[in-house]
């Protein structure tokens, strides 16, 4: 990736990660009985992007522990890692998290977040957790599920269609609703279920997290009509407020 999408996917997260919806469903998958870092253990967050998952879990297990943030993009682990400075219990490692650069049973725990959609193999990453986690260990899975994807605008046929393109983006727009059944096929055991709602209160928010805008613009050119250019600004200018939404789907699972 270079520089300047660097700088937007910087500011996506961040914004991002400043939503109330959001943090709810960061605490809990990271605090809460879902993942549970244990002080003094090793954890591993792949698809870290910037690394604020891998700050948090680092105040969770502590000096004498680990956190480990794993991505394949080197410029994003040369983010994360200049952000982490301060913080000695993190370690960043560019790696394709399909293929694992840790010891088998190396890990308490590990998660991935919102990075099966994109991935070429999501079974593949699942296996990986599997063997690098150690018997007992923990791990998380949160993946949208984009057939649940809706743009609030009373029905309106071009907001069902920007929100169709957006969900078909996707490597994997379905992976949320399979992931209990690939942690199953990897090996896990008493996999626990939560789902979680992931809205954006404005059109701002919306137009940051979900690229309404360049969707409907990708739509306009595709189709040659100027019509969803005119329901963007049509929703653009309402006074009310506009509301997309996608079900987050949280897996939880042990490793026997």
């Amino acid at each position: 990736m270079d520089a300047a999408a660097v700088g937007k996917m910087a500011r996506c997260l961040a914004f991002m990660d400043s939503l109330p919806g959001f943090q709810r469903y960061k605490t809990s998958m990271l605090i809460l009985e879902m993942m549970d870092p244990p002080r003094g253990s090793i954890t591993a967050d792949l698809g870290c992007g910037l690394g604020f998952d891998v700050r948090r879990l680092s105040r969770l297990v502590g000096p004498e522990g680990r956190a480990i943030g794993v991505d394949s993009s080197l410029a994003l682990i040369e983010s994360a890692r200049s952000a982490s400075e301060e913080f000695p219990a993190v370690e960043f490692v560019q790696a394709d998290i399909q293929n694992l650069p840790f010891a088998s049973g190396l890990l308490h725990s590990c998660k991935v977040d919102r990075t099966l959609q994109h991935v070429e193999r999501p079974a593949v990453v699942l296996n990986e957790m599997f063997r690098t986690v150690r018997p007992g260990g923990r791990v998380v899975c949160a993946e949208p599920d984009w057939g649940t994807f809706a743009i609030e605008d009373a029905g309106h046929a071009m907001a069902r269609q920007i929100a169709a393109i957006w969900s078909e983006s996707f490597r994997n727009p379905r992976v949320g609703r399979e992931l209990g059944k690939l942690l199953e096929e990897a090996g896990f055991v008493n996999i626990q279920v939560q789902e979680a709602l992931l809205a954006t209160p404005s059109f701002e928010s919306s137009d940051v997290v979900f690229d309404i805008a360049l969707t409907a613009l990708r739509l306009a050119e595709r189709s040659g009509s100027e019509e969803p250019l005119v329901w963007l600004t049509e929703l653009r200018e309402r006074d009310r407020r506009v509301c997309c939404s996608v079900t987050l789907v949280i897996n939880c699972a042990r490793k026997p």
